[in-house]
């Protein structure tokens, strides 16, 4: 017979019970320990969060905006080049001056981008490209002044030309380079953060509730055991428990809904109005250059056209212009493509819509005085051409682009204003969050301490 059948008592080992001082130190080392992972998870949310509001608030959005100002000021800086050659030296000090003006802001943006290099020669590289550049575009500018000075007309054109070329295809081209870099990294982090909310928020629900759960067992378990209907210390730790969890997790949606609306309904829009300026520059340069070069009149009028299909894919006409006008003033919908429909379609803010509207009608206004200025110079009337494009009369085109621009100026000003305010309660909504949640969880883990301990020492009296 086996031992097995001869000892049957030896063959199953009683399982060791842990008794009631050893199950309250194993429920307090529990809490200790998810107080510890609820505040390594809640800091990580946090710190998360945070990083994206700087990221896409501090580091990529005004880089972005610092692109697109020195992209709108090549295009305005190169119009103006153009309008004073247009006529005798001296004779349009309004260009001479916004010539200047332009270079400056022009510098000054670039300045600006280089102090915020976040992503190494990616952002280094159309930095250098644009000092370098913008020094040759000068020199071309300043060498056709030369000529100009000398009435030699036709030797205008070649420096003229040589600097169009490094205006499309070397400076306007860095600038584009420029903007994608950051918004790559914004739309990037922007989106890994919306991955990351919800992963951050799963974890510290789940650790969240899993103290809750030990906290209301602990509290069970004493009442059974000891019958203690309350351990005041325990319920204190619990509602301080609930009071946290509830804090952190209004301040971590708060802080996603501030970057949500910074980044999809404010900074969409600031990017496709900063766009908008650009490109209406760059189209107001084209209007110049058709009337300087008339060798190359039809390139630079094509120029212009598609430039403008890109702003709005309206018909170039009155017309078609209040059609769109009196749609708008009834529905949502651009019901046009191009980049007033992204900015209209993404209609948010109070006064918004009216800001782009106005735009808009603007904008119709300076393409009706262009179809004037085309006409004008297609019957062999030069100069009445050139008088009505550099002028700054009311009824002038210069006088309609400037109240294109400042209308768009207030568009831009309503996004911008609810983008900064977006940004900085997000950070307000995370604010002391390193001092809060370690305070609290020490609390909790005190507490818990204070009310399980002198239960223990019951037992050993």
């Amino acid at each position: 017979m086996s031992n097995l059948t001869a000892n049957p008592q030896k063959a199953i080992a009683p399982t060791p019970r842990l008794n009631t001082p050893q199950m309250l130190k194993g429920g307090l080392y529990l809490t200790w320990g998810t107080c510890a992972l609820l505040l390594i998870t809640t800091i990580a949310a946090v710190q998360g969060q945070r990083y994206a509001l700087k990221t896409i608030g501090k580091d990529t959005a005004p880089s972005i905006i610092a692109a697109q100002h020195i992209k709108s000021g090549i295009a305005d800086l190169d119009a103006n080049a153009a309008n004073k050659l247009l006529v005798e030296a001296g004779k349009n000090p309004t260009a001479e001056k916004a010539y200047d003006d332009r270079r400056k802001e022009v510098v000054e943006a670039t300045l600006a981008a280089a102090e915020n290099i976040t992503y190494g020669d990616a952002e280094r590289n159309p930095i250098r490209t644009l000092f370098v550049a913008l020094g040759d575009y000068r020199l071309k500018i300043h060498e056709a002044r030369i000529y100009q000075k000398q009435k030699n007309n036709i030797a205008i054109l070649e420096p003229f030309r040589a600097g169009i070329d490094i205006v499309d295809n070397t400076l306007l081209p860095a600038a584009d380079a420029l903007d994608l870099t950051n918004r790559s990294a914004l739309d990037r982090v922007y989106l890994e953060q919306k991955f990351n909310m919800g992963k951050n928020l799963f974890f510290v629900a789940i650790v969240g509730l899993g103290l809750l759960v030990i906290l209301v067992v602990l509290q069970i378990f004493l009442n059974k055991r000891m019958r203690r209907l309350l351990n005041p210390m325990l319920l204190a730790a619990t509602a301080i428990a609930i009071l946290f969890m509830g804090y952190t997790f209004h301040a971590l949606f708060s802080a996603s809904s501030q970057l949500k609306l910074a980044k999809e309904d404010a900074f969409t829009s600031i990017h496709a109005l900063w766009q908008i300026r650009a490109l209406a520059y760059s189209a107001n340069g084209d209007e110049s250059r058709y009337l300087l070069d008339i060798a190359m009149a039809a390139k630079h009028e094509q120029g212009f056209f598609s430039k403008v299909t890109k702003l709005a894919d309206i018909p170039p006409n009155e017309t078609a212009f209040n059609k769109v006008i009196t749609n708008l003033s009834s529905s949502n919908n651009a019901g046009f493509n191009g980049l007033f429909a992204e900015a209209l379609n993404n209609i948010t803010f109070k006064g918004e819509k009216e800001a782009t509207i106005a735009t808009l009608v603007a904008l119709g206004k300076y393409l009706e005085i262009d179809r004037q200025i085309r006409q004008l110079q297609q019957a062999g009337n030069r100069e009445a051409a050139i008088a009505l494009c550099i002028g700054n009369a009311e009824g002038q085109s210069n006088w309609a682009f400037d109240r294109f621009d400042k209308a768009l100026d207030q568009a831009i000003a309503i996004n911008q204003q609810e983008f900064d305010r977006a940004v900085d309660r997000g950070f307000k909504d995370l604010e002391a969050f390193e001092v809060i949640t370690p305070i609290a969880l020490s609390a909790i883990a005190l507490l818990t301490l204070l009310g399980i301990s002198p239960r223990v020492k019951e037992y050993s009296i």
